[in-house]
């Protein structure tokens, strides 16, 4: 499964919440400093100490129960985000370490919703991690009108995440959705207007460790007409990566927001024109 297949099956997804990149800590040696996936060493500054906990941090493809795809998106410092085959997203922190025990919260699209009706539920992984391996979770939630569901997710570490991240890469121009076009400019500015809408983006696109595929993404809605008029003056952040390994680079991008006191995501694609 690539990053392709599960961003075509949600091609808009709303959800909530604020993802902060946060760095691994370090320590240090005679041979100079030891910080094994923080900035430093992924920029090749230091040396790994390989009996530090296992990190996981990566792009992870992997399948639910039913043998969908679901994808997994965690930062160096440990910042997630999960989309379902839904399109229901959820956002926490993973530790170090080989063990996963994590709770996080659980949305369904805009428009979308659980099948009683709500849009939120309280959810928690359980599982274990193969560094740059594999990571097997089970996920267990309930909605806040008390129905309960369960997965079981496998996800395999993607080698994408190692290609690396610069503004000279990213910049450019996708279609992303009917009728808009996503423009990055070589300082990280973006901008996309949609025919249809009548929406107006602004945000920026950020370098967070040069030798991992996650971008930080900020995004601000204005101007919308018809349905999309919630998301007006909305501002989002999450996470970006650049899919250049096909015939036509695809660029992902899933940001979160508040829209009106609710928890809502946006998860588009696009292709390079």
């Amino acid at each position: 499964m690539n990053t392709k297949t599960i961003a075509t099956t949600a091609n808009t997804l709303q959800f909530c919440g604020l993802l902060v990149l946060m760095q691994a800590c370090s320590t240090s040696t005679d041979d100079g400093p030891d910080c094994r996936y923080n900035e430093d060493w992924l920029n090749g500054r230091c040396s790994a100490d390989l009996s530090l906990p296992a990190q996981p941090s990566g792009i992870w493809n992997g399948t639910d129960s039913e043998g969908r795809d679901v994808l997994l998106l965690v930062s160096v410092g440990g910042t997630y985000q999960f989309v379902d085959a839904s399109g229901n997203q959820g956002w926490g922190f993973f530790p170090s370490g080989s063990r996963i025990m994590n709770g996080f919260e659980l949305v369904s699209p805009l428009g979308q919703s659980f099948a009683d009706g709500t849009t939120r539920a309280d959810c928690s992984f359980t599982g274990s991690l193969v560094e740059r391996e594999t990571i097997d979770l089970t996920q267990e939630c309930t909605t806040s009108l008390g129905l309960r569901f369960s997965e079981t997710l496998a996800f395999d570490f993607n080698a994408l995440y190692d290609r690396g991240s610069s503004l000279d890469a990213i910049s450019g121009t996708y279609q992303v959705a009917s009728g808009s076009v996503l423009s990055i400019a070589a300082d990280g500015e973006a901008f996309m207007q949609n025919a249809v809408t009548d929406c107006v983006v602004n945000g920026r696109i950020i370098i967070m460790v040069s030798r991992s595929n996650l971008y930080r993404v900020t995004l601000q809605h204005d101007g919308c007409t018809g349905p999309e008029a919630v998301l007006n003056g909305a501002e989002f952040s999450g996470f970006a990566l650049l899919d250049d390994t096909g015939t036509n680079d695809v660029l992902v991008v899933a940001t979160i927001g508040d829209v009106g006191g609710t928890a809502v995501s946006l998860l588009q694609q696009g292709a390079r024109l």
